[in-house]
């Protein structure tokens, strides 16, 4: 039997420069790009394959990587958003998660479209969090607590824990699709909801996190 692939779309929200493209891309390439320019588009596109021996199939994890610029919320396609089975919320320092509170997490929950969405918060810039590392973590740790989310913290420069975050990451695609099953819907109809990216809509310039 050929092996079958299945759509998993993982959206990240955040604002700008908190290192959600550079997170996505240690993880794909294993390579930090501190010279990486800010997302000028309203998201980028990144897929990584990954197995799941257990059903016999490869995960499509499809990375969409939104630009954190308040404007960008208005012209956001509303199909990531209902589409997205896991939410990346991604923030650096207290104040970056003051806004995923006050914006991006209401934004995503007002325009969801999958009731089981999973969701995880990441700290970035972890080798930087200096005198505010211990509110950072006890933070992260209640908000996470209050929206039913895992909290990690991690840093895209110094690769700290993202081996962690991505296989937290896998963990959270297996589960998805092992509830999908578990709530009647056959292996062979697992479609995801995906939806398909045109080769101009996948041009972009990525964050400097």
């Amino acid at each position: 039997m050929s092996e079958k692939e299945k759509d998993i779309n993982i959206i990240t929200l955040g604002e700008c420069g908190v290192g959600k493209t550079s997170i996505i891309k240690r993880i794909r390439d294993e390579a930090f790009d501190k010279e990486e320019p800010t997302t000028e588009f309203v998201f980028s596109f990144f897929n990584i394959k990954k197995p799941y021996k257990k059903l016999n199939l490869t995960m499509n994890l499809n990375y969409h990587d939104t630009a954190g610029q308040e404007k960008i919320i208005s012209s956001l396609p509303k199909r990531y958003i209902r589409n997205s089975h896991i939410v990346l919320l991604v923030f650096s320092n207290i104040q970056t998660l003051n806004v995923i509170k006050d914006r991006w997490y209401k934004y995503y929950k007002e325009n969801a479209n999958i009731d089981n969405s999973r969701f995880i918060l990441i700290g970035n810039k972890s080798d930087i969090f200096g005198d505010e590392r211990d509110e950072i973590i006890k933070q992260g740790n209640m908000f996470a607590e209050e929206i039913d989310a895992h909290f990690m913290t991690c840093s895209a420069k110094s690769d700290d824990n993202l081996d962690n975050v991505q296989r937290y990451i896998e963990t959270e695609a297996k589960r998805f699709i092992d509830d999908e099953i578990s709530r009647g819907i056959s292996r062979d109809s697992i479609d995801c909801q995906s939806f398909r990216i045109t080769r101009n809509q996948r041009k972009s310039h990525c964050c400097n996190n």
